[in-house]
């Protein structure tokens, strides 16, 4: 996560699990794995693609249940492996929430998200693809990785004179739109998370962050609520 190579490309985390392939492939049919390829074999279906002949492209399609189900769904599952990599996103200006000219029901413009990465983020990505290359080919493992076709997140990436489509999704941690900073024109809140506009009024979360890094954000949000709560105390002893 640090090194000589920060200068040309973000850092990233490793992600394991062995808990099925989980939200690799999330929003399918009928949710995440394990769930997922356990309707398969139920209901004879493949969204998860592992219901499938000898693991070749030839469809099966079984419908099982009892205990050859449970057989399958032991042999298999226990056998997935889901490897992700959570990158470090620099901050973009060019990234905002702003007002719509579409409202809602109640008339009131809805917002308007732009968002994009930086070439310095996507050769992040190009080295946890690397990354994952290597892993898996020492594993000897098979790659079920299926890369949607017009992801408007994707991005096409020469990787050792291969052409390869990556792209890449949230992680379901809110952070940002009311950043905090010392300039009132740039930020929303100061470092105590209290607003510019308003001195009695503090908007305390992971909203205020200006960027986020590779780890989660609860322990940082943690601390940044304390310090805001010992600068709330400290001013109205204060005042008292």
């Amino acid at each position: 996560m640090d090194g000589p190579f920060r200068a040309k490309r973000a850092a990233f985390r490793v992600d394991i699990g062995n808990e099925g392939w989980n939200y690799v492939i999330a929003g399918g049919a009928f949710g995440a794995d394990p769930h997922l390829t356990t309707i398969d074999f139920v209901n004879g279906m493949n969204s998860s693609g592992l219901n499938k002949k000898d693991f070749t492209q030839i469809a099966d399609n079984s419908a099982l249940f009892g205990a050859t189900l449970a057989q399958k769904l032991n042999d298999l599952i226990s056998r997935q492996f889901r490897i992700g990599f959570l990158v470090e996103q620099t901050p973009e200006r060019r990234n905002r929430v702003t007002l719509s000219k579409f409202t809602d029901a109640l008339g009131l413009p809805r917002p308007e998200i732009s968002y994009d990465i930086s070439d310095y983020t996507k050769q992040g990505i190009i080295a946890s693809f690397r990354m994952k290359q290597l892993i898996f080919k020492k594993l000897g493992a098979k790659d079920f990785t299926e890369r949607a076709k017009g992801d408007p997140a994707g991005f096409d990436a020469m990787i050792d004179g291969e052409k390869v489509e990556l792209t890449y999704g949230g992680a379901g941690h809110i952070m940002g739109t009311y950043r905090m900073g010392d300039d009132p024109k740039t930020s929303v809140v100061n470092s105590f998370q209290r607003s510019h506009d308003h001195n009695n009024l503090y908007l305390v979360g992971s909203g205020t962050f200006p960027t986020g890094g590779t780890a989660n954000p609860t322990l940082t949000l943690s601390a940044l609520a304390l310090r805001t709560a010992d600068s709330i105390v400290g001013d109205l002893k204060s005042q008292g």
